[in-house]
């Protein structure tokens, strides 16, 4: 379970380089909407039900192609998102 705490903490420290990449460009909208899931994912508590409701808003950022992103931070939103649902079991 350690390495998937590892693994998950990991996957939340990519968010949060993505709304700072997001907030940076002028992207304030964008970066709102995933600040508020974030935030819902946030409560270790609730783990790891609550994780699965940054699923689908980091998705659509990953996929928002106006918003110019890196390969390599699309990337790294791939495997997040990889690392939350498996986290989730989705």
């Amino acid at each position: 379970m350690s390495e998937t705490l590892a693994e998950v903490e990991t996957a939340l420290a990519t968010v949060q380089r993505v709304l700072d990449a997001l907030t940076t460009r002028g992207h304030d909208d964008v970066a709102f909407d995933l600040a508020k899931a974030q935030y819902s994912a946030s409560i270790r508590t609730s783990w790891p039900g609550n994780l699965s409701s940054l699923i689908r808003p980091l998705e659509t950022v990953g996929a928002n192609d106006a918003l110019k992103l890196t390969p390599e931070e699309r990337a790294a939103i791939g495997h997040a998102v990889e690392v939350l649902k498996r986290a989730c079991n989705q």
